[in-house]
């Protein structure tokens, strides 16, 4: 399984990206600045267990 690390992974491209990533079976390590407020990507990362969230640093 490859690895991912995509920043921003909570709206727009970024959001995007992790979840092709993801059903391609990649493992994404998805960061953004508020993972509590990422609703989508807390969706996903449900979904998909190979997506992690990490709170990114400003």
């Amino acid at each position: 399984m490859q690895n991912i690390l995509i920043t921003g992974s909570n709206r727009g491209l970024g959001l995007e990206w992790a979840r092709q990533y993801a059903y391609d079976d990649w493992r994404v390590f998805a960061t953004c600045r508020h993972p509590a407020e990422a609703a989508i990507l807390q969706e996903l990362a449900e979904e998909q267990k190979t997506v992690s969230i990490h709170r990114q640093s400003k």
